[in-house]
Parts: C-alpha cells; sequence; structure tokens
C-alpha cells in the first residue's frame, strides 16, 4: 500500500496580503512588511512592539514617519539588523516608506515631500595606511 496516496493533504494557511520593501542606512539594513487593515495601528521591530525594541527619540522616528504618511490603521512588521540605532531607524523609516509606495501609489508625492523615498547613501570611510583614521593624521610640526 503507497503510504503517500493514504495521506491527506493539508491546506496551507493563507497570508494577509502584505507589501514588502528594504531600506539601508550606514550599515543597517530594514525590512519592512505593511499589511494594510482595518485594525488600529500595530508597529513591531523584530517582533517586539516598537517602543520595546528602539530608545524613545529612535522609535519617535519612525512613528514620526508613519503619522506624516497619514496611515492610522494597519500594521507594520520591521527586521532590522546590524548597525546602530540611528543607522536602524533611518533603514526602517526609508522601508515603512517603500512599502507604502507599493501599496499605494498615489502617496508619492507625500511620501517624495517628507523624503521618506530618499536613500542617504552616506557611510564610514575605510581607514586609510599611513593616518590615524581616513582622514586624522598625526600633528604636523614645522621645525
Amino acid at each position: 500500500m503507497n503510504i503517500m496516496a493514504t495521506k491527506k493533504k493539508t491546506e496551507e494557511a493563507v497570508l494577509p496580503p502584505y507589501h514588502y520593501a528594504v531600506g539601508r542606512r550606514k550599515s543597517a539594513t530594514a525590512r519592512s512588511k505593511y499589511y494594510p487593515g482595518d485594525l488600529p495601528l500595530i508597529v513591531n521591530v523584530n517582533k517586539k512592539p516598537i517602543a520595546e525594541y528602539f530608545p524613545d527619540f529612535f522609535a519617535k522616528t519612525v512613528m514620526n514617519a508613519i503619522a506624516n504618511i497619514g496611515i492610522t490603521t494597519g500594521r507594520f512588521d520591521i527586521f532590522v539588523n546590524s548597525g546602530g540605532n540611528t543607522g536602524q531607524a533611518e533603514a526602517a523609516r526609508l522601508a515603512v516608506g517603500k512599502s507604502v509606495l507599493k501599496a499605494d501609489e498615489t502617496m508619492r508625492p507625500i511620501l517624495r515631500l517628507h523624503g521618506y523615498l530618499s536613500t542617504d547613501i552616506r557611510k564610514v570611510l575605510p581607514k586609510r595606511s599611513g593616518l590615524r583614521k581616513n582622514r586624522k593624521r598625526e600633528q604636523w610640526s614645522k621645525r
């Protein structure tokens, strides 16, 4: 008797549709999933509430971005890694902006106005040989 023939096929769980985007800043990377819906706004970062993950100032960076866009319902699941608080918060802000844009293309002027679609490409320069850091050098003495 064939074992495969006797097993019932299980139906896969259907996930609600979401809009996915990636944001980067310094060495941090953030991946955002936006689930539009009618429930009150929920923002989780690495499976924790945003206020628990980020210190107050950096949590406000992301929450102000969402408020400026005008989103009051739905759910954001944000996954961030590497970098520090500033890089992670700004990467998350960019990811949120991009995922909202994928959900609703008419939001582009608002997102563009607040700068939530612009990637800040500045990164730390690598150390150069013969110097203490990339630009810091020994004090020069004339005599």
